[in-house]
């Protein structure tokens, strides 16, 4: 942990200072460390310090243990305040949005005795965080045809993308893409597993160069709400959407062909299907999902995966957008 400080705080003077050390003692415990390892942990220049290859490796495990001691802290918090058991929920932005209201309020009316945490972030992170172990559940589309070892992957919901944009676009009325060239589009333009799955989809109704103008990475209502201003368009989940349109004024137009599939999962360690909690939260999860999709489209409603954990995974990979 000493080491992780002195490569974050570029120098020995100031990883004494943020860890309450003398400098003598600090360099007395690295130049130990690195007698035990066997090798150098870093090297100083004029500008500092920088990593070798042993120290990062070293430096890694330093901060993987300080994030634990923070959750034993939590946890200790937690229970001062009468938290004796608490599930972490990691969600897609967009899916959250639409989902996770819901499924709070009936999870607390079920599990009076459970306290929640809810992460929202992009996909591919939070399956990295529950690899981690940061989170209890994930709910999250997938780009993987296999889930990580130890990661189980349960099919939720059979989403679909859609093409959206606000009730005051010049093609809101219309209903439909016409003169693609000139479209301006938003959330397109990050760097994810999803990405070249979205313009795929794009080239196949159309739109073979997407104007890309605003990437909003990890979060809903700022997208929502920018789309909503009526001068962008953006592919996104149709399950989210369709719950969350009444609220921006947005609307879905109308594209070619077979709607491009991203089927939504609920993500857990292996381990965690034995969980009662973790199996009372999933279902719940399910339940939520079902009624939603029942509610936009009657036909929708036995698209989704509602069966009680612990359940048998889907090897199928999914494909979208990086908000969903």
């Amino acid at each position: 942990m000493q080491l992780a400080t002195i490569l974050e705080k570029g120098s020995i003077t100031q990883a004494s200072k943020h860890l309450h050390l003398t400098q003598p003692t600090l360099t007395h415990n690295m130049q130990t460390l690195e007698m035990q390892a066997g090798g150098t942990l870093f090297e100083r220049s004029r500008h500092g310090v920088r990593s070798t290859p042993l120290g990062e490796m070293f430096a890694r495990e330093g901060r993987a243990i300080s994030r634990r001691l923070q959750e034993v802290a939590e946890v200790t918090a937690r229970h001062r305040h009468g938290i004796h058991r608490q599930l972490r929920i990691g969600t897609g932005p967009l899916v959250g949005a639409a989902l996770l209201g819901d499924v709070v309020r009936e999870t607390l009316l079920r599990c009076p005795e459970l306290a929640l945490s809810v992460q929202s972030d992009r996909p591919h992170l939070l399956v990295e965080q529950l690899i981690d172990g940061r989170h209890d559940l994930v709910i999250a589309p997938s780009w993987l045809e296999r889930p990580p070892p130890g990661i189980e992957r349960l099919p939720l919901i059979d989403d679909v993308l859609g093409v959206f944009c606000g009730a005051t676009h010049p093609l809101a009325a219309q209903g439909a893409l016409k003169n693609a060239d000139d479209l301006r589009w938003i959330s397109l333009g990050s760097t994810s597993p999803f990405d070249q799955e979205v313009r795929e989809m794009l080239r196949s109704v159309g739109v073979p160069r997407a104007r890309v103008d605003l990437a909003v990475m990890g979060e809903a209502f700022m997208l929502l709400d920018i789309l909503s201003q009526g001068q962008h368009l953006a592919v996104l989940s149709r399950f989210a959407l369709r719950q969350l349109a009444p609220r921006f004024a947005l609307v879905e137009m109308a594209t070619p062909g077979a709607a491009k599939p991203r089927p939504i999962y609920v993500w857990c360690r292996s381990e965690a299907l034995e969980d009662r909690a973790t199996a009372q939260v999933t279902a719940v999860v399910q339940e939520v999902a079902a009624r939603q999709l029942a509610r936009i489209h009657p036909a929708l409603g036995q698209a989704v995966h509602h069966r009680a954990a612990p359940a048998k995974r889907s090897d199928g990979a999914g494909l979208n957008g990086e908000n969903a």
